[in-house]
């Protein structure tokens, strides 16, 4: 079989000849390891007077951020490809220089939804970006913000599918490009407004939650019919619904204002012919069975830092959801031995690969996820993952 064969097996619970094994590559950190490449300090570059300004200058113009983002995606997919995978996700962001109330510039970025990011670099000075605040804390402030920055949705949704139609174009023959529309319904709803506001919001103002709510599932609608034109076969959504410990809010308030949503979403890309894959971090156990309801295909994450275990999902939900992930990035794939990394992914394979259905990953990604190890988690699945799998 092909890597694409392959996937496509395990999709529809059929065993392939051996577990697929998907990268969730997308860091500079990661890409340059592999590629052999330095790294760009960008952070750095920004502190000095006059580059700072040409760097702000290009960040802002969407023509340099789109060949900016898409030269690191398309060397994750290389990244990948070199290391064995049979896939990786692609993940399309759009962001400009955010100059704050005082329009001072700094080394942070906003997006179109209206979330600020901090800019930052790992020990190597490769780039990374993290979510540090919500610009539309009030209906008024939210209103006004989808007012000004409407035409930007649409360029967002331009950008998008043309960034997925390139990638695929460029390495569909060596790797499968996964389609990951992202952030989703949730996240896109609550981090504008900041979390502690939007629950507030929720029983103080719930007609205005629901137009938020209502934006932002046809926004997301419009977008994955963008990435699926693409012509990926497995689209990803995804909202982090849950923490360490267990779901953000009440699966059944979930239910109430977002399970509509994620129905509409699933049938939209069973209607293109194609398979939705939900990635949500945290212990989600309480919401398993809703993502059966609601029509997901697979889920991918499964974090084993928050008590999630592989072989009690798959017994949960049996063979309802194709499970992906469950490799551990705080430890295993940052500096577990050999040793660790393949007893890690033979009891991954024992737990949840009988009867196709499993495709093995990282849990997640990060800046400090080890290039060697992940060429370890994927030398370990092609021994140990040929099919039928044996107990151990």
């Amino acid at each position: 079989m092909n890597f694409k064969e392959r996937m496509l097996t395990a999709m529809n619970h059929e065993e392939p000849d051996r577990v697929p094994v998907m990268g969730l590559i997308m860091d500079p950190a990661t890409v340059t390891q592999v590629l052999g490449k330095n790294a760009t300090n960008v952070v750095k570059l920004l502190d000095k007077p006059v580059v700072g300004r040409a760097v702000r200058k290009l960040l802002d113009s969407n023509r340099f951020w789109d060949r900016m983002y898409f030269k690191n995606f398309s060397g994750a997919l290389e990244s990948a490809t070199r290391l064995g995978f049979d896939a990786n996700w692609a993940i399309y962001a759009f962001m400009q220089v955010y100059k704050g109330e005082t329009k001072e510039e700094g080394t942070a970025l906003n997006d179109v939804f209206g979330r600020v990011w901090t800019m930052g670099t790992d020990d190597r000075g490769n780039l990374s970006v993290d979510y540090s605040q919500a610009l539309c804390p009030t209906e008024a402030g939210w209103d006004r913000w989808v007012e000004e920055k409407s035409a930007l949705f649409d360029q967002v949704i331009r950008n998008a599918t043309s960034f997925h139609q390139k990638l695929v174009d460029a390495h569909g023959d060596e790797i499968m490009p996964i389609g990951y529309a992202a952030p989703g319904i949730f996240e896109n709803s609550w981090q504008a407004i900041g979390f502690v506001d939007f629950t507030k919001l929720v029983y103080e103002n719930p007609q205005f939650i629901k137009r938020v709510v209502e934006f932002q599932t046809n926004f997301y609608l419009r977008y994955l019919e963008g990435v699926m034109q693409s012509g990926v076969e497995i689209v990803l959504g995804g909202d982090d619904l849950g923490q360490k410990t267990g779901p953000l809010m009440r699966p059944d308030l979930i239910e109430k204002l977002y399970g509509e949503s994620y129905r509409r979403v699933a049938d939209l890309v069973h209607s293109y012919g194609r398979k939705f894959v939900f990635h949500s971090c945290g212990k989600i156990y309480q919401f398993l069975d809703r993502f059966v309801d609601w029509g997901f295909d697979g889920i991918i994450t499964m974090e084993p830092t928050a008590d999630m275990d592989l072989k009690r999902v798959r017994e949960q939900v049996g063979h309802k959801l194709v499970l992906i992930g469950n490799l551990d990035v705080s430890h295993l794939l940052v500096k577990g031995t050999r040793g660790e990394v393949d007893a890690a992914v033979k009891k991954a394979i024992q737990d949840a690969a009988r009867g196709g259905g499993y495709i093995l990953s990282a849990a997640h990604s990060h800046p400090y996820v080890d290039a060697t190890r992940l060429r370890w988690m994927v030398e370990s699945a092609h021994e140990h993952g040929r099919y039928p799998i044996h107990s151990s």
